[in-house]
């Protein structure tokens, strides 16, 4: 630990120690982004905290905060596909069982949306805490034999157009096939850069892939599953395959459950938006203001289980 000076008195600064780097997607003036749990001296979250009582340091250069806000509650886009694949499988009723088990699961103050990715993106419902709602849309879902999947686009999609951008806790979470990927072609360029844009954006992606049979085993599903496991694991996310259909519900209600229990634990931190200097520091160090133990973290990311 660090003391640093303040017109506050002594602040205890803890250090996290990083080969920082900026994504090229998100430009030179991008903020920097840190989290900071912050504890009383009995363990509990203390409340309603603001740039004024942290200090951010990047080696020795102090930066301007430009906000701080308590994490959560988690903003969760639902993405279905429902093409030919799922149809093939005749997965009609466990995709319906799944999504009901997962919104049966999920806290009820987060918010959730739905959409289908399969001939197009298109939503379903918009963000809301309203399960019946949701779970009407999950009724009304049907197959559309023939249709392709748009992995990557509607990923894209659903983030710009959708969320608001300045979400501390977004997530998205995938019921996906191994169909082929019908996404507008990327560069390697292109897809670094959009894999890059999630990252600093603090998006979490989550996918079930169900996969299985000859169909599965071709070029097409090879590029979808390259995809959704590359991006799960960049972005802090998991990734899951099954073959079995009836499995969908049970994994679903254990996702939801291990997001709950996720959410438990990030939401004691603050999400703390700074200037960062230029160049760059190879090192970043924080503190809080007198009586309040702080940790560093610079993600959201769920542990490994």
């Amino acid at each position: 630990m660090q003391r640093s000076a303040t017109g506050g008195g002594l602040i205890l600064l803890a250090v996290v120690a990083l080969a920082l780097s900026v994504p090229a997607a998100a430009g030179a003036q991008a903020l920097g982004r840190l989290y900071i749990e912050a504890l009383d001296a009995d363990g509990r979250v203390v409340p309603g905290l603001t740039a004024s009582d942290f200090i951010v340091l990047e080696d020795d250069t102090r930066t301007r905060i430009v906000s701080v806000e308590p994490v959560g509650p988690m903003k969760v886009a639902l993405l279905i596909d429902n093409g030919d694949r799922m149809s093939q499988f005749n997965a009609l009723n466990p995709l319906q069982d799944a999504m009901e088990a997962f919104l049966d699961t999920l806290a009820p103050e987060h918010e959730v949306a739905v959409f289908t990715i399969a001939r197009n993106v298109q939503r379903r419902v918009d963000f809301t805490t309203d399960r019946g709602e949701l779970k009407a849309s999950a009724e009304e879902i049907f197959l559309d034999s023939g249709a392709g999947t748009f992995l990557l686009d509607g990923i894209k999609e659903i983030w710009e157009r959708h969320y608001e951008g300045d979400e501390t806790l977004p997530v998205m979470v995938l019921l996906l096939t191994d169909g082929p990927e019908n996404s507008r072609n990327y560069s390697d360029r292109q897809y670094a850069e959009f894999v890059e844009a999630l990252i600093a954006d603090g998006v979490t992606v989550n996918i079930l892939q169900l996969s299985g049979g000859s169909r599965g085993n071709s070029v097409n599903s090879s590029v979808m599953r390259g995809y959704a496991r590359n991006i799960a694991d960049n972005t802090g996310g998991v990734y899951e395959t099954f073959s079995a259909v009836t499995g969908m519900p049970e994994w679903m209600r254990r996702y939801a459950a291990r997001l709950n229990a996720h959410y438990v634990e990030v939401s004691k931190r603050y999400r703390v938006l700074y200037e960062p200097p230029d160049p760059r520091g190879a090192q970043i160090s924080a503190g809080a203001r007198p009586g309040v133990s702080i940790r560093l973290f610079v993600d959201l990311h769920m542990a490994e289980q």
